[in-house]
């Protein structure tokens, strides 16, 4: 029998753990949030900009795979996986579902701090720290989840379309080189035009796709409604093609860097979930299967994924409300919490041996759903204190997030990954070890993979068991942190909405002023007469905008990034 605690022994247990104790102040948690959201603005792959790389020195390496098609398809964009540059549709789609849901369940964990759509105010500050950054009406992470949806709407045309990888793993690894550097060399080294793989015998990845686009066009619809539609329309194409592969799941198509989802039709549960969410449509709702809501043999990770699909389900059938989050707690909340599979310096012992740190993060995400449904306080404290040692309150005071170093003894400072070192000379292993990471790349926020024992973690930058990131291995982490910020730190979530537009400067340096035009463009008018050149990545003037003093709409001929500056 499935225990599902009543209201009132949940508040009784509540009240005894109002007062967790979190190892860091309100501030540093926030900081380590917004460190960890603007992680995946170093992932991006295509136009971006990729804030990693957007100042490279070398003007032709600061996109990358801007010439990813299929048969004149545009598939540009998208989030590469980890250190390396391809898209791996595995930890793609799980990832920005995890993403998705973390807003929509504590938006106010999340903080406007920066402009995430071209990180022009860190250019223009030269202040890569969080100070650094101007608020522009939208929260960091909804502009950081947009690029990803961006991509899932190119990659959903249509409902017997489905694109899910781009790039090969085997070809990438050859060489340790920026992106940007990568696109340029050869195909054998992972240059352009790269594999494009579409139309799997898999359900789970256009489920995770459906999940998330269902989710982006509630919590975006504020913002621009048009996109949230559009949202929904390809969250349909996605619906579809998951419920005529529903019973399948792939592993990745290059190199073997990713296996098959272990149970996938758990997966279509919540793609049926979040659609019945988001729509009310009864299609959907009739479409959970009650038989596929259960437990797993393993811990959450991209390939089990059985507590997101309970929780989803729990959230959308309110009958079967109570019977889910019973099973949630028996086979997830009950299992991840047991002392017995707490260690010594309270973290759970749960999860594999490769990347282990991405479990402490998806327990502590997965607890933390749970305490919002059921309004308990209960396991504040296992929250706390998973995030706690990963942000570096262990035996060792080993900081396990680049860039975050409150307090710690140690930092990572040898992450797996290419584009945060802005290396292109493709260094042997030997050099590797003196890398050192440019000053405007420090606080990268990738969460490394580690040791759940502080004490026997040796970094090696070769070692990517535990010195790699990833974008599933940061999502947990995100999610955990933002139900925590949503208590210490809550954001005014009535300042979102009304973007600010900023005035071009009448001094700066080209590469001081960066806008991603994806459409009409406002130069806000001056006090005096103003001239704005438009400059794109080559050098080359596009356009020069002469005005009196009055404001000035331009429309380039092609979407992208370009430099404005007034002479």
């Amino acid at each position: 029998m499935h225990r599902f605690l009543p209201f009132a022994l949940l508040i009784s247990l509540s009240l005894q753990n109002v007062f967790a104790q979190g190892a860091f102040t309100s501030e540093q948690y926030k900081k380590a949030l917004w460190m960890v959201t603007r992680f995946y603005g170093g992932q991006r792959s295509g136009i971006g900009p990729n804030w990693l790389i957007m100042e490279h020195p070398n003007p032709l390496y600061r996109t990358s795979f801007t010439g990813d098609a299929d048969n004149g398809h545009n598939l540009e964009g998208g989030w590469f996986d980890c250190g390396d540059h391809v898209t791996f549709g595995q930890t793609f789609f799980f990832s920005t579902y995890m993403l998705a849901l973390a807003y929509d369940m504590f938006p106010e964990g999340f903080h406007d701090l920066y402009n995430g759509k071209d990180y022009s105010d860190y250019v223009e500050s030269k202040d890569w720290s969080i100070e650094g950054g101007t608020p522009n009406g939208i929260p960091d992470l909804l502009e950081e989840l947009k690029y990803a949806t961006d991509w899932i709407i190119k990659a959903t045309p249509n409902a017997n379309t489905f694109y899910y990888e781009k790039g090969n793993g085997d070809k990438d690894h050859r060489t340790w080189v920026t992106a940007g550097k990568m696109t340029t060399q050869s195909v054998d080294e992972g240059g352009e035009p790269r594999d494009i793989v579409k139309n799997p015998n898999d359900g789970v990845m256009a489920s995770f796709a459906a999940a998330t686009l269902a989710i982006m066009s509630k919590i975006y619809r504020k913002y621009d409604s048009d996109y949230a539609d559009l949202c929904l329309e390809h969250a349909r194409n996605a619906y579809a093609y998951a419920n005529s592969n529903k019973n399948n799941s792939v592993g990745a198509a290059s190199g073997g860097f990713y296996g098959a989802h272990k149970d996938p039709q758990t997966v279509f549960v919540t793609a049926a979930s979040e659609m019945y969410l988001a729509t009310k449509d009864n299609a959907y709702k009739n479409a959970i299967d009650n038989s596929q809501v259960k437990s797993s043999w393993h811990v959450l990770d991209y390939s089990n994924s059985h507590d997101l699909a309970v929780y989803a389900a729990a959230r959308a059938v309110e009958t079967d409300r109570a019977a889910h989050l019973g099973l949630m707690f028996d086979e997830f909340v009950s299992k991840y919490t047991n002392p017995s599979n707490i260690n010594s310096e309270k973290i759970t012992t749960l999860g594999g041996d490769w990347g282990q740190l991405r479990y402490t993060g998806n327990t502590a995400f997965v607890v933390a759903l749970y305490s919002l449904a059921t309004n308990t306080n209960q396991y504040d404290q296992f929250i706390y204190n998973q995030i706690n040692y990963v942000l570096g309150e262990n035996n060792a005071k080993q900081s396990f997030v680049v860039g975050f170093c409150e307090g710690c003894n140690k930092e990572p400072r040898l992450p797996h990954h290419r584009n945060v070192f802005l290396r292109d000379d493709n260094p042997d292993d030997n050099e590797k070890a003196n890398m050192t990471i440019p000053i405007r790349n420090k606080y990268f926020g990738q969460l490394m993979g580690g040791t759940r024992e502080s004490g026997n973690y040796t970094e090696s930058v070769t070692d990517y068991r535990t010195t790699e990131g990833g974008i599933d291995y940061n999502a947990g982490l995100l999610g955990a942190l933002a139900y925590i910020v949503s208590k210490t730190a809550p954001a005014d979530t009535s300042k979102f909405g009304a973007t600010p537009i900023k005035p071009v400067p009448n001094k700066i340096n080209p590469q001081n002023s960066v806008i991603r035009f994806t459409g009409t463009y406002v130069f806000p008018a001056q006090n005096k007469s103003f001239t704005v050149k438009i400059v794109n990545l080559k050098g080359d003037v596009i356009s020069v905008i002469k005005s009196n003093g009055q404001a000035v709409k331009f429309v380039p001929q092609n979407m992208g990034v370009y430099f404005a500056f007034s002479p």
